[in-house]
């Protein structure tokens, strides 16, 4: 998981899929030996999933959808966030 020292700089991309329909939620068919399930949640349930860094970037992303724009971040936050 970015970030890790020991494997340098790297870019990371997450994607906007845009939303599925019922058809293609009912026709997600999981490999079992390397997914258990597939659940949505709402934003307020991502940090109880996921780790800090990766929920920052997930709720910027649905912020990004909402704005209909692009956001950069550097470690998950907005470079203006971050502590020079």
């Amino acid at each position: 998981m970015a970030p890790n020292g020991a494997e340098g700089d790297k870019v990371l991309y997450l994607f906007d899929g845009g939303e599925l329909s019922p058809e293609t939620v009912e026709g997600i068919h999981l490999q079992a030996d390397e997914l258990k399930a597939v659940r949505f949640v709402p934003p307020h349930e991502i940090a109880d999933r996921t780790i800090p860094r990766l929920t920052r970037r997930i709720l910027a992303a649905i912020e990004a959808r909402v704005e209909s724009a692009p956001v950069y971040l550097e470690h998950g936050q907005a470079p203006g966030d971050l502590a020079a």
